[in-house]
């Protein structure tokens, strides 16, 4: 109790410079709390906040499918459209590579589950017929029915929904399929199949209505690993004039890197005029569109700034805390003097920092507070306007304290650096030479 009174009264002494050093590090609080913030949350979506629908990708294998042009000089170009858009020419394909003993499954899409799909930014305002309306971002995949979809994408449906395989076949043009999240978002409840609801593109202008009826629902996944949201819609589409992808799903005995490798070494494996190429493993592909999302680029900027961010503010705390120590050495020299221990030293020194840093941090974090809630991140959970979801965690408050408690952490941890080569050369000073700065 004694050591605590101590404390606050020496930060009650040096209550001006003190001031200072509040002001500094509350105006760092204040501009770090946001990149804290996009970290934690990269972080947390990428890494904790998983989906209970993921499929299983050792077996699943993608490639590009091509037009085979024959030359004069007998050798062969390759053409990546579809200008004829003959559907018969693909189903051709398909049945070719099913037909395969290797294979299990077969289907074309030019979306497919971690290459990101379509991805409305500006909310889509998802309602049921007759019921509140529902803000919230959504994803859209779009798969062409009858192409075996859901099962060679490895998607599972909950119970009470339709199997993959009816999905795939029997969509109808009004009908969607969705995940089990968007369902329980919009609905309550993951049985849902056969409801109606109302998708107003809130993107577009004038505003694009659309009216669907729920034809299946499948466990959760996620288009995008950087993203926390699993609400996805996969709308049934035609074949267009973009020449699809195919997904491959190989039989769970096959060795898929050796399947890859031998493909590749001859891919004019099929009768017909087009062929696949460039076929390789689903993960590989997916990682690869993973490492250039948006969030990976953000959040290697993001890690590029606050690297530079943080050695300027170590070395500019090590300087303001090096002239305050420097200014006390005669103290320190006085308790040396009377037999204080450097380690009772230090830990004074540093609790006295640890309070400082703990009122300026609180200044900062609640003018970030104000600016959370005036700027509406915190819609529909503190005010309680709306049930629009956003970037930030369900719940406001105990988002913002983790992200506060991280930010002290993250602060005091350099505010411990900026304090000990300075207190361990005044408290290594013979007590005779440290009161000379008295």
């Amino acid at each position: 109790v004694k050591s605590e009174k101590m404390i606050l009264k020496t930060f009650w002494a040096h209550r001006k410079q003190n001031g200072w050093l509040i002001a500094e590090i509350a105006f760092i609080s204040l501009f770090s709390f946001f990149f804290i913030d996009q970290i934690l949350m990269i972080g947390y979506n990428r890494y904790i906040c998983r989906a209970d629908g993921e499929c299983e990708q050792d077996h699943l294998l993608i490639g590009s499918i091509a037009r085979v042009i024959p030359d004069s000089k007998n050798s062969f170009n390759y053409e990546y459209s579809m200008a004829d858009k003959n559907i018969a020419v693909l189903y051709g394909l398909r049945d070719y590579l099913k037909a395969m003993p290797e294979v299990q499954s077969v289907c074309f899409s030019r979306d497919y589950i971690g290459n990101g799909g379509y991805y409305n930014h500006n909310d889509v305002t998802v309602c049921p017929e007759g019921d509140t309306t529902r803000t919230c971002p959504v994803f859209y995949q779009e798969f062409m029915v009858g192409g075996n979809y859901f099962e060679t994408q490895g998607l599972t449906p909950v119970e009470g929904s339709p199997k993959t395989e009816e999905l795939s076949e029997e969509c109808p043009e009004d009908g969607i399929v969705i995940t089990r999240s968007l369902a329980n978002s919009i609905f309550g409840t993951d049985q849902a199949v056969g409801r109606a609801i109302v998708v107003k593109h809130e993107d577009v202008k004038p505003h694009v209505i659309k009216h669907y009826k729920v034809a299946g629902i499948v466990k959760d996944v996620k288009v995008d690993q950087n993203e926390r949201y699993c609400y996805t819609i996969f709308e049934p589409e035609p074949v267009d004039s973009i020449m699809p992808d195919v997904l491959i799903r190989l039989k769970p005995e096959v060795d898929a890197e050796e399947f890859v490798a031998k493909w590749n070494s001859d891919d004019m494996h099929t009768k017909c005029d087009h062929v696949v190429r460039n076929l390789e493993s689903y993960k590989k592909n997916v990682a690869r569109y993973q490492g250039i999302t948006t969030a990976t680029i953000l959040l290697f900027f993001i890690g590029t700034f606050l690297c530079l961010f943080l050695l300027n503010v170590i070395i500019g705390t090590l300087g303001t805390f090096w002239l305050q120590i420097r200014k006390r050495t005669g103290d320190i020299g006085i308790m040396r003097s009377f037999g204080a221990k450097r380690r009772t030293i230090f830990f004074m020194i540093w609790k006295e920092a640890a309070l400082l840093t703990f009122i300026a941090c609180l200044i900062g974090q609640f003018l970030w507070m104000q600016i959370a809630i005036n700027g509406g991140l915190a819609e529909g959970n503190i005010s309680l306007k709306s049930g629009r979801e956003t970037d930030w965690i369900t719940q406001f408050w105990p988002h913002f304290l983790m992200v506060c408690g991280a930010q002290y952490l993250f602060i005091l941890f350099i505010v411990t650096i900026g304090i000990i080569t300075p207190s361990l050369i005044a408290m290594y000073k013979k007590p005779v030479n440290a009161l000379r700065y008295e």
